[in-house]
């Protein structure tokens, strides 16, 4: 059996009006800062908008794409994910910084679910309009939007289906299992 905040998990198209608290948002943070990174460099960044804070919501929101527009807008918070392009120590490429994201995310993620507030992440918003809205530097690239809020209790619509497993692990080699 896995865990059950794992298997409760589910990116909704549509979120409750209910704000979160900041603590709790504070909390979500917390967690995304203790996943671990290539040489513990937490290359992650988050811009974070709430209803309460509209300019920078609607700043993060301006960056959608118009099929997230129409459903996105309905999150109590918006988050722009950005990553650095290379490690601090030595300034060569990090070729983990998105990878690393993604790992802290996931521990975000897990936050979130033990407090019952879900998240559905983002890859239809456009990077340059982020980099501009917010004055991100070239070294830091933009790599998702997450909205996040309450589950609509009302909402029925059903999650798309998960891989077998035997289509994404395999024993020999790519592709092929015994």
């Amino acid at each position: 059996m896995i865990n059950e905040l794992i298997e409760k998990r589910f990116s909704p198209y549509s979120f409750s009006d209910k704000e979160i608290a900041k603590e709790d948002l504070l909390k979500l943070f917390d967690a995304a800062r203790k996943s671990p990174s290539s040489y513990n460099e937490q290359p992650w960044r988050f811009i974070v908008g709430t209803k309460l804070n509209k300019e920078t919501y609607n700043k993060i929101y301006d960056t959608l794409m118009e099929a997230n527009k129409e459903w996105a807008n309905q999150a109590s918070v918006l988050i722009l994910t950005i990553t650095a392009n290379e490690f601090s120590k030595n300034g060569n490429k990090n070729n983990h910084s998105e990878y690393d994201l993604g790992q802290a995310v996931a521990y975000l993620t897990l936050q979130a679910m033990e407090l019952d507030i879900y998240l559905h992440q983002m890859a239809g918003f456009s990077r340059e309009k982020a980099k501009e809205n917010f004055n991100i530097p070239n070294d830091f690239t933009p790599i998702t939007v997450i909205a996040l809020g309450y589950k609509n209790e009302d909402d029925k619509k059903p999650e798309k289906g998960r891989r077998n497993i035997e289509e994404l692990v395999y024993e020999e080699s790519f592709g092929k299992n015994k």
